[in-house]
């Protein structure tokens, strides 16, 4: 009888252990990408005020909660002496800042985005000019 008792608690043992073996595995879907639209001017005056924008969305939704948002500006030729702006959130996945550029020549400006476990980098080039003064 007792040899009946602990084949039975085997078989339990058994069935409650294969039962919790079994996991369901959900379909996972990727993240979409987070991107970042630069928008610079391609061109500006030496000593003027120059608006940096990034607009930054993942899929179709506009991202305004991103970690964070840092415009680096360098002179072409001169990436070890760049400097960097934090950006301002405005609304809507766009992010701001303004900077003035005292000595012509052409600069790289790269935005660095960190959202939602993802970090961009685009980056575009900017031509400072001497200011054209009226005589």
């Amino acid at each position: 009888m007792r040899k009946w008792i602990l084949a039975g608690l085997f078989l339990m043992a058994v069935s409650l252990f294969a039962g919790c073996g079994k996991q369901e595995t959900a379909a996972v879907k990727p993240a979409k990408m987070v991107k970042v639209q630069l928008i610079v001017p391609k061109t500006a005056d030496a000593g003027t005020s120059i608006p940096l924008k990034a607009v930054v969305t993942q899929g179709k939704e506009k991202v305004d909660d991103a970690d964070e948002v840092k415009f680096e500006i360098w002179k072409e030729n001169s990436d070890k002496n760049s400097s960097m702006l934090e950006a301002k959130h405005d609304q809507h996945g766009i992010y701001t800042a303004k900077t003035v550029i005292k000595e012509p020549g052409t600069y790289t400006v790269q935005v660095h985005v960190t959202a939602r476990k993802m970090h961009v980098m685009p980056k575009t080039d900017l031509s400072v000019n001497l200011k054209n003064r009226a005589a």
